[in-house]
């Protein structure tokens, strides 16, 4: 009997199953980062919207309160509204902050929310005022979100004020999460 050498070319079982196992391992490793990418970059889009919405808010209160002719800290958003006054303050369910403008010629006061959030990321907020000085007011807003958490405080001079050589007025105690205002007529 002769042998033939046959010239056979081909991967054996253990080849194969190295070359999956490999393969699997290198899968692995490229899921993983693509899913921690996404997701990083998901919580830095919700920590960017949490600061616009903030800083929104900020802004509004800041450009209301900085020519007021009559400032007032509150301890909280009263029931009865005085007419001829304008009012920000924290919602009791601490989710918006609101502006209540007195309209002259309605002699009513109209609800506005000074922030934008979408349902998707509902935001809490925490807002404290604090007078300064008698033309210098400083507030503290405080937020949270899907535990995403941004703060902004800020110190506004108040000039219309500091020019009529009138103070800032306080009601009740602290923390004085509400005020009211007049703007310059």
């Amino acid at each position: 009997m002769r042998y033939v050498k046959l010239d056979q070319k081909g991967l054996t079982i253990i080849e194969l199953l190295a070359a999956i196992v490999l393969l699997t391992i290198v899968l692995s490793l490229a899921f993983s980062s693509y899913a921690f990418g996404v997701k990083s970059f998901q919580r830095a889009n919700e920590q960017s919207e949490l600061q616009d919405q903030v800083r929104i808010v900020s802004h509004v209160i800041t450009s209301k309160l900085r020519y007021a002719s009559e400032v007032e800290l509150l301890s909280s958003c009263p029931t009865n509204l005085t007419e001829g006054f304008n009012y920000i303050c924290m919602n009791s369910n601490k989710k918006t902050i609101d502006l209540h403008t007195y309209d002259k010629t309605t002699s009513a006061h109209k609800l506005q929310s000074l922030n934008t959030a979408s349902s998707k990321h509902p935001i809490t907020y925490d807002i404290a005022f604090q007078k300064t000085n008698d033309h210098l007011l400083s507030y503290s807003l405080k937020s949270m979100a899907d535990q995403q958490k941004f703060d902004v405080q800020s110190e506004i001079l108040l000039l219309n004020l500091d020019l009529n050589a009138v103070s800032i007025k306080i009601t009740g105690s602290t923390p004085y999460q509400g005020i009211a205002f007049k703007e310059n007529a």
